[in-house]
């Protein structure tokens, strides 16, 4: 006895450009995120990355010493007085800014609410 053969069905939906700014509709597979003329990469925009700067999370911290050193800082979160030990190294200046505890953007945020709470009252 012969089988019938299984042909794919062609999954075609009507879609739209992802790509900001364009929208046109095109048919397409399922998954397909771009139109004709933003499938090719070199017409998509270009979006640069915004870099942040490095004394936003940490601090320049200058020194001259030639061997290593834990030394120890007070934590610059405002209602923080706890301090932390640093392994200073040679000719690297930028260390952290914040305790172990506040080192995370949510725990930051978390605890200047809960500060801002306690001290509002």
């Amino acid at each position: 006895m012969q089988l019938p053969k299984y042909k794919k069905k062609k999954r075609i939906k009507l879609k739209v450009c992802q790509e900001p700014g364009c929208g046109r509709e095109f048919w397409g597979h399922p998954i397909a995120k771009y139109c004709e003329l933003h499938r090719d990469i070199k017409q998509r925009a270009k979006h640069k990355k915004e870099f942040e700067s490095v004394d936003v999370k940490n601090m320049v911290f200058k020194h001259n010493y030639t061997e290593v050193l834990d030394l120890e800082f007070l934590c610059c979160l405002e209602g923080c007085s706890q301090k932390y030990i640093v392994k200073v190294f040679p000719k690297q200046f930028v260390y952290p800014r914040y305790c172990v505890e506040h080192r995370n953007d949510f725990r930051r945020a978390n605890f200047m609410r809960m500060y801002k709470r306690q001290h509002a009252a």
